[in-house]
């Protein structure tokens, strides 16, 4: 069995990893969310705030559903590969014990514990402010990659002006070295390393709360693999990682188990020019209602109204009853033709309520007339597994007598039509 490249699988890395063939991928890099469900993942901030508050009861949960996926991990592995792990204060150190044992990489194939250090304002009190994330770097075996040459760094002002005065350098072990001795292109880093967050005006920033910057991912990236070799990462989120090896024209292989992070990293690969289909695939999408059904309700609502061709609310709470926005197609191609914002200005949108339930009762169309009579939209849609016949009554009645045009949507429809687009 031969492995796919440059594809995104959604879904458990546990079941992915599975059809990886042994000994396949050159650098693994992880970073697995210190939370007590991580079954989804979802891109607006106030609701993914509240979901990564949502932690394991205990560490040794974390470390038994990691567990499996590390021997997975382990294997898929080349015996000249290199693994890292990021994690941060909650579970570092248990960590680094699961990692150390003989099953798995063992105590002597540890190389680095490196320290990333940034800063950020903190109102905590009664302790130092946290401000460093743990990556725990190990080599599978005795032979792997390692060029440092190409992550130097310059360096720093102090040492370039003692060199400058002939003064020379003193190492740790009593040695000095004198302007000769500076490498042109900079020093090798130390395993602490000193990178800012990404700023909220930064281009590269979606939103997604725990993003990590492309330069993090592009020194691990460059000094621990060679062009052509496959880079993988089973939680890769919003795909930061995908990015820098496209970029850095490395092989990869993505996994996470939210389409909507497979649906953003989509999107910010074809920012780079590349063509979904083509240059890489996506794989595994939902494509039944069973499946939807284990969805939480909130990435369960992204899912359908993206499928649906609109647009999720950016807050997911306090939403007034409205989940997301329809834009008429004729609406977008005027304002792009008159060059502006078409998600900014655009008034003439169907707002969208969707609901998990079994059933949509009178209640929620009730509901769902007040919000958008709030909103002033006289036409929406309700999107659900079925509807009662007191609901359909309601949205008749409403239609009659109120001119309100509700359209009830099942989610076996939506389904149904996203089958029929795939088959075009």
């Amino acid at each position: 069995m031969t492995l796919e490249t440059n594809v995104i699988y959604c879904g458990d890395c546990l079941k992915k990893l599975r059809d990886i063939p042994d000994e396949s991928v050159d650098l693994i890099y992880i970073d697995p969310p210190f939370s007590s469900n991580r079954n989804y993942v979802a891109f607006w901030e106030e609701q993914e705030k509240r979901h990564f508050e949502d932690r394991f009861e205990n560490v040794s949960a974390y470390i038994e559903y990691m567990r499996p996926r590390m021997k997975e991990l382990y294997r898929v592995l080349k015996s000249t590969g290199s693994f890292y792990y990021h994690c941060d204060w909650h579970a570092s150190h248990y960590i680094k014990v699961m990692l150390d044992r003989d099953d798995l990489f063992g105590y002597n194939n540890f190389k680095n514990e490196i320290i990333w250090c940034y800063t950020r304002p903190s109102a905590k009190h009664g302790q130092f402010p946290r401000t460093h994330d743990v990556i725990l770097f190990y080599a599978k075996g005795k032979q792997y990659t390692f060029e440092p040459d190409r992550v130097r760094i310059p360096y720093n002002k102090e040492t370039l002006a003692r060199s400058n005065r002939g003064a020379g350098i003193q190492s740790a072990m009593g040695t000095t070295e004198g302007l000769e001795r500076l490498h042109p292109e900079g020093k090798v880093p130390e395993d602490w390393w000193v990178l800012p967050m990404i700023q909220g005006n930064a281009t590269e920033r979606l939103g997604y709360p725990t993003q990590k910057p492309e330069k993090l991912l592009d020194r691990i990236i460059n000094v621990s693999s060679n062009e052509n070799d496959v880079v993988l990462d089973a939680f890769c989120g919003c795909g930061t990682t995908i990015s820098v090896a496209q970029k850095s024209r490395r092989k990869w292989v993505g996994i996470d188990i939210s389409p909507t992070a497979c649906k953003v990293i989509g999107e910010r690969l074809e920012s780079l020019g590349l063509q979904m289909g083509k240059d890489f695939t996506i794989k595994d999408m939902p494509k039944t209602v069973e499946e939807l059904r284990t969805y939480p309700a909130f990435e369960f609502q992204n899912w359908v109204i993206n499928a649906l061709g609109g647009v999720p609310n950016k807050i997911r709470v306090r939403d007034m009853g409205i989940d997301g926005k329809l834009y008429p197609i004729e609406d977008i191609k005027k304002e792009k033709k008159e060059d502006k914002d078409m998600f900014g200005i655009i008034d003439n949108y169907i707002p969208i309520q969707v609901k998990r339930t079994d059933q949509i009762g009178r209640p929620e169309i009730d509901n769902f007339e007040s919000a958008m009579k709030r909103d002033k939209r006289d036409r929406g849609i309700v999107i659900g597994f079925d509807f009662s016949r007191d609901a359909l009554k309601e949205i008749r009645r409403a239609e009659r007598e109120e001119g309100l045009l509700i359209e009830p949507k099942t989610v076996y429809q939506i389904v149904e039509d996203q089958l029929d687009k795939s088959l075009l």
